[in-house]
């Protein structure tokens, strides 16, 4: 992984992870509305990815940068049926990038707890 700056008014710093997939699918979960107690699937992208500079091996959930992913996020906030959400998830299963696929990803922030680390990512964009 390999820090760089972005030149703006405040000077914020960008991780970017150069590496192979070795993994990925999409996640399905559920989450229950505190005030009604109604389940609200959920769903993100999980890559396993080995960085290429470090041999390292990385669990990265992909926040955005797959045009399905945000049609299911939007789908989702319209409070479509749990089966058009599972059919536009299915979809993006195919558009994941396959075992061995160079992939950049731009770190956006680290979550993890008992020694688990996942880092949350984005599709870098080029230049």
């Amino acid at each position: 992984m390999c820090l760089e700056t972005n030149s703006r008014k405040e000077r914020v710093k960008t991780m970017i992870l150069q590496g192979l997939v070795l993994s990925g699918d999409v996640m399905e979960s559920t989450f229950y509305d505190q005030s009604t107690g109604q389940p609200k699937p959920g769903h993100s992208i999980k890559l396993t990815v080995l960085d290429t500079e470090t041999d390292e091996k990385y669990d990265c959930q992909i926040t955005d940068g797959f045009v399905t992913l945000e049609h299911l996020k939007e789908l989702k906030k319209q409070g479509q049926p749990l089966d058009v959400l599972q059919q536009v998830a299915a979809q993006l299963r195919t558009e994941l990038p396959p075992k061995m696929t160079p992939i950049t990803l731009e770190v956006r922030r680290i979550k993890g707890k008992a020694g688990f680390m996942t880092l949350v990512c984005r599709m870098a964009v080029a230049a």
